[in-house]
């Protein structure tokens, strides 16, 4: 199987991968719950919240014709390191889903709010070509924690999320960054 495009999380796709990549890309439940199991408290970064660009891709997966979105850009760190880079993309008629997050994870909303269902679950390797690697691997080279090419590529996942009987939704994309516990 081909993950250097995304491929849906379902049984064949997880049998390809190595139990303890597995374990975290195909995780169901909050990805921020799995990460206080390793940290006391896991601390988040806003980096961007506002207006954005959709790549093809994104445009895609959201089933939108717009080339503009609300985009929400934040980082969740282990222990001193960075963990997880993410990227939320969603219309603008949906941006009330997330409007007073502030620095509180998504995790907060997506499984508290019974309205909100996941459409899907996908995997990928991504590759230095791919803008969403290229997004996370801008944010470790200003922080001067990767070279470029340091990493060749980064796990990534992402979901679908829609209100019931809405067509309100969001694409949630997680990258996993190379201190992230996926890669030990």
């Amino acid at each position: 199987m081909n993950f250097n495009n995304w491929q849906n999380a379902d049984d064949a796709a997880i049998k390809e991968l190595p139990f303890y990549i597995a374990e975290w890309l195909a995780e169901f439940g909050s990805l921020t719950e799995k990460l206080s199991r390793y940290v006391e408290q896991v601390k988040l970064d806003v980096l961007h919240e506002g207006i954005g660009i959709l790549t093809a891709d994104e445009a895609s997966a959201l089933q939108s014709k717009e080339a503009s979105c609300q985009v929400r850009e934040v980082v969740l760190f282990g222990p001193d390191k960075p963990w997880i880079f993410a990227r939320t993309c969603m219309p603008f008629t949906s941006k009330h889903l997330i409007e007073r997050l502030g620095n509180k994870p998504l995790g907060s909303i997506l499984f508290s709010d019974e309205e909100l269902r996941r459409q899907f679950l996908q995997v990928c390797q991504l590759e230095e070509s791919n803008p969403l690697y290229q997004s996370a691997s801008s944010y470790l080279e200003k922080e001067n924690m990767l070279v470029n090419g340091e990493q060749p590529t980064l796990w990534a996942r992402r979901s679908l999320w829609k209100k019931k009987d809405s067509n309100d939704g969001m694409l949630v994309c997680e990258v996993f960054l190379p201190d992230a516990p996926l890669y030990r």
